[in-house]
């Protein structure tokens, strides 16, 4: 993580660094990204960089770190249901808030996507049971929950859709951008949110109806989704 000395740079500064790194890992990933065009876009000396950081990945997990802290700002400025999250309440919010991330932080949406492409992982820690399991631990632990709670069938092999969701969410926000066309504009700045926006709401509807037929407790549901 960074230096003592870092931190006691201007904040004009540190954001200079910081602007510099998104620009460079957002374009390629860590193992080609390079030490001399940050510190050429930052303007500072190459043995600066040597105060601030211990290395290139040294840099990296700190723009991760920002990552994470952005991306809770903006799941927690999406409204709440007033009614409890079922699961798939729960699930369509975790879809919303990826898509809301690649609008208004693309650059850091695409660090994200090379950090998952190229870490190479299979597997991670479920955050209730610190159990090593397949895919992403968070929708690990959620979809044991709704097994749980009779919102998803018993049948279903949670470390697979815990993998399976986490391509998706990895995946599915550059296409739903795009298929939200020219009302991006509008939400990356803040002009119209895309959670009361009808046609984006349609394709999370829609979404969330592909899902949930292959994921819900009642084997009738799906028959009736594949039935229409």
């Amino acid at each position: 993580m960074p230096t003592e000395t870092y931190h006691h740079l201007s904040e004009e500064k540190r954001l200079q660094i910081e602007r510099a790194a998104i620009a460079e890992f957002s374009a390629k990933p860590l193992q080609s990204a390079s030490i001399n065009a940050i510190v050429s876009e930052s303007g500072i000396a190459k043995g600066s960089f040597y105060q601030y950081f211990e290395n290139i990945e040294d840099l990296h997990r700190h723009i991760l770190g920002i990552i994470s802290k952005k991306k809770i700002e903006v799941i927690s400025s999406l409204p709440l249901d007033s009614a409890n999250l079922d699961t798939f309440r729960y699930l369509r919010r975790v879809l919303q808030a990826a898509v809301e991330f690649q609008i208004r932080y693309p650059e850091l949406a695409n660090i994200e996507r090379f950090q998952r492409v190229n870490s190479n992982h299979l597997s991670s820690e479920d955050p209730e049971t610190g159990e090593r399991v397949s895919g992403d631990g968070r929708f690990h632990a959620f979809l044991t929950q709704g097994i749980l709670h009779d919102d998803i069938a018993t049948w279903v092999d949670v470390d697979m859709a815990a993998f399976m969701l986490e391509i998706i969410e990895g995946g599915i926000a550059p296409y739903l951008v795009e298929r939200i066309g020219d009302k991006a504009p509008a939400i990356a700045s803040g002009n119209l949110s895309s959670v009361y926006e009808r046609s984006s709401q349609d394709l999370f509807d829609n979404l969330m109806d592909i899902l949930e037929a292959g994921l819900a407790r009642d084997p009738q549901i799906r028959k009736d989704f594949y039935s229409k």
